[in-house]
Formats: C-alpha cells, sequence, structure tokens
C-alpha cells in the first residue's frame, strides 16, 4: 500500500527538527564548556545555560534582571541555519515532492521546540520570550530545511524555474548589487580594524579570558563580524548606526560615547567629524544599483523601456534585501543607554529601495544603449574607409561594363 503524500514529507521534516535541535544545543554546549569550564557547572546549570545559547544565538533575546540582549547575532544565526541544514541533508534520503511543505513543516517543529525550550529555561530573574523564541527558530528551521533539502538533491533549478523569467532575472541580477554594498563594506572594516588593532589588543588584555574564555571571545568576536558589516553598510546607506542612546555613525562623522570593551569594537572610528572625501562613500548604494541593472540579462527584454524596468526591478530587490539585512542587525546590548545599538530598523530598507532602483534602471540603460552600439553593423574597407561609391570598388567586370 503506498505511503500517503502528506507523511511522504512529516517523518523527515519532524526529524530533522528534533536532529537539528539536538546538535545545536550541543554545539552550544560545547562552547559553555570551553568558556566556564566544568568544575563550577551542575547537570542542570550546564543544561539550562547550553539551551540559552542557543536559542539566544538564533536571535531570541534574553533579559537578565536590568541587563537586556535584543540583538540579533547574524553570525551565529548563520550558523544554526547551516546545522539544520546539515541535518536535513542527512535525514532528507529522497527526493521530495512538495519542498515547501517539509520547509514548513520542519520550520513548525523547530519553531515548537525552541518556544518550550525557552518557557522551561526561565527561571529567576533570566527570562526569554518563548514567542519571539519560537519565531525566530521557525525562521531558521525553514530557510535551513529547505536549503539543506536542496543541497542534498540538487533541485534548486527545478524549484528556481517555478518562478516567472523576469523574476529568475530581476534576482539574478540583485545579487552582484547586494554583493557591492557587503564586499565594500567589509574592506572598510577590515582597513578600520588593521588601524586599530593596537587598541584591540589593548582591550583583550584589559578583559584578560584566560585560555577558555579567550576562545570563547575570538568565536564571538569572529561571529560578531557580519553584524558590523551590516552596520558599516547602513552607513553606506545613509542612516548610519548608534551605540547607545544619543550616539551615531554616518559618513558626516562620528559622535560616540563610552562603549563597550569588546575587542572588535575597536574597528570604530574615533569621535569627530570625517574629512569631506568619505562623502563620497554614499554613491555607492547607487553604483550598486547599476551594478545590478547593468547584469540584467542582454537578451531577457529587447524594448528600452522594458530593460529599465527590469534594472530598476533587479536594484529594489538588492536594496530590498540589504535594507532587512540591516535592519536585522539593530537591538539592545545592554541596559540603559545600551538598549539602542546599531541602525534604525526600517531607514535603511525606505532608503536603499529607491536609490538602488533608479541606480538599476540607469545600469539597465547604459548596458541597452552599449549593446545597441557595439551590434550596429559596420562595412569598412582594409583601410577602415566606409565604401559609400563605386570608384573606391576594386576594378571588376560589373564596374567595366557600366563604364562601357
Amino acid at each position: 500500500m503506498p505511503e500517503p503524500a502528506e507523511s511522504s514529507y512529516l517523518r523527515p521534516a519532524f526529524l530533522t527538527a528534533i536532529v537539528a535541535a539536538l546538535v545545536s544545543v550541543a554545539v552550544a554546549g560545547v562552547l559553555v564548556l570551553v568558556a566556564r569550564g566544568a568544575s563550577d557547572l551542575t547537570l542542570t546549570s550546564f543544561a539550562r545555560t547550553s539551551v540559552r545559547t542557543w536559542l539566544v544565538s538564533m536571535g531570541s533575546g534574553i533579559d537578565v534582571g536590568p541587563f537586556a540582549f535584543g540583538l540579533v547575532p547574524l553570525g551565529a544565526t548563520l550558523v544554526c541555519i547551516a546545522l539544520v541544514a546539515r541535518a536535513a541533508s542527512w535525514i532528507v534520503v529522497d527526493p521530495l515532492h512538495d519542498l515547501a511543505a517539509f520547509a514548513a513543516s520542519s520550520a513548525g517543529a523547530f519553531g515548537v521546540i525552541a518556544g518550550i525550550a525557552a518557557a522551561v529555561t526561565n527561571a529567576g530573574d533570566v527570562t526569554i520570550s518563548s514567542v519571539r523564541a519560537a519565531f525566530v527558530a521557525f525562521v531558521v528551521g525553514g530557510l535551513g530545511a529547505a536549503a539543506g533539502s536542496i543541497r542534498r538533491h540538487g533541485d534548486a533549478e527545478r524549484w528556481w524555474f517555478t518562478a516567472s523569467e523576469d523574476v529568475r532575472i530581476a534576482v539574478r541580477a540583485a545579487m552582484p548589487g547586494v554583493a557591492v554594498v557587503l564586499v565594500s563594506a567589509t574592506a572598510i572594516v577590515a582597513v578600520l580594524l588593521a588601524l586599530n588593532v593596537a587598541q584591540a589588543g589593548d582591550l583583550w588584555a584589559l578583559l584578560d579570558p584566560g585560555l577558555g574564555g579567550g576562545v570563547a571571545l575570538g568565536v564571538g568576536s569572529l561571529l560578531a563580524v557580519p553584524t558590523l558589516v551590516l552596520w558599516t553598510a547602513s552607513a553606506l546607506v545613509g542612516p548610519g548606526f548608534a551605540i547607545g542612546t544619543g550616539t551615531s555613525v554616518d559618513l558626516t562623522g562620528s559622535q560616540l560615547g563610552q562603549v563597550p570593551g569588546f575587542p572588535l569594537l575597536a574597528a570604530l572610528p574615533s569621535p569627530g567629524a570625517f574629512p569631506g572625501w568619505v562623502f563620497v562613500l554614499g554613491l555607492l548604494p547607487l553604483v550598486a544599483g547599476m551594478v545590478a541593472g547593468w547584469r540584467v540579462e542582454p537578451g531577457a527584454r529587447t524594448g528600452l523601456g522594458a530593460r529599465a524596468a527590469l534594472g530598476a526591478g533587479a536594484g529594489a530587490i538588492a536594496g530590498l534585501v540589504l535594507g532587512v539585512l540591516i535592519g536585522l542587525s539593530s537591538g539592545a546590548i545592554g541596559p540603559g543607554r545600551m538598549a539602542e545599538a546599531g541602525p534604525p530598523t526600517y531607514t535603511p530598507l525606505l532608503v536603499a529601495v529607491p536609490v538602488m532602483a533608479m541606480g538599476g534602471a540607469l545600469g539597465a540603460l547604459l548596458n541597452h544603449y552599449r549593446g545597441s552600439r557595439a551590434s550596429r553593423p559596420s562595412d569598412t574597407s582594409a583601410t577602415g574607409r566606409p565604401r559609400l561609391w563605386k570608384r573606391h570598388e576594386s576594378p571588376g567586370a560589373d564596374r567595366r561594363v557600366d563604364g562601357a
């Protein structure tokens, strides 16, 4: 008797969620052991701390008395997505007929597990919102499950081609535009870190984390790099970011007070106005949009208006992706004034979409005219001069007849 269609994805979906949760908590437990050691941990406290570390790494946030941490640690969240994807690629042996249903079922089960875990581990003055934990786990589980299944069976093209041709063209062209801004922001962070490496070393020495704590601090610093890159991207887009109430960093200058003693934050610029040339970096989002528009496939649309519309769509998608990522990188990192850190939630999105859409239209138009000029036929002689009249032709039978 054939297996019902709905059960063909439910079993691997639930297994993926359970295995991914167990593996993720185990990885978090290893980090807890390295950072704190096993001497002062009971089994109960170790399990509770490991689960909390897993939940916070996905972006659930945590409140410890007056201390609030609401920032989504994007580097750690990417690791969690990768762990779910690895579990899915191991469990989903046969190709799925309904990837969306599998991803949704895995996401739902993963979210339920996280919500229950948050409720169980709340104790004393340490609280994690079960609703937020379930929501972020739903997103992480869905993305990871879909990615893992696609990676195992290599059927991305089968799902990709369910979208319309215009959507596929615009999305493909948008990705280089996103990359331009993120790569530029990464380069800026790398330069600032290189210039302030001595200050980062002083902060590390001041913390004196020891061997295990040093490993944990190094891992935490590495996982925090994507967040700092997105903050820098927000400055390139325009709104900038803050580290504490009443502070800001944008292309005009840095107005910072006392910042947390985290070594990676040594890359922050010194307070004061920036040189005038720094403002030129604000053109990068427009240039990135032009790159997206330029990448619109030449054979996709031949009409000028249609190409411009596709280019604008590619730029808008790039701005949408960039704005959402930047918005996710903000949140509280401490009590009091540290309750406000990172870029504003919606402003980067509202700025990036129209600016990059305009750049996308310009890039598509430039590529259109370039293609038109390149495809224009030319009829030149060996010396490069046009042969317009018969006197430029070599003597031949037809010319001799005409001259007779």
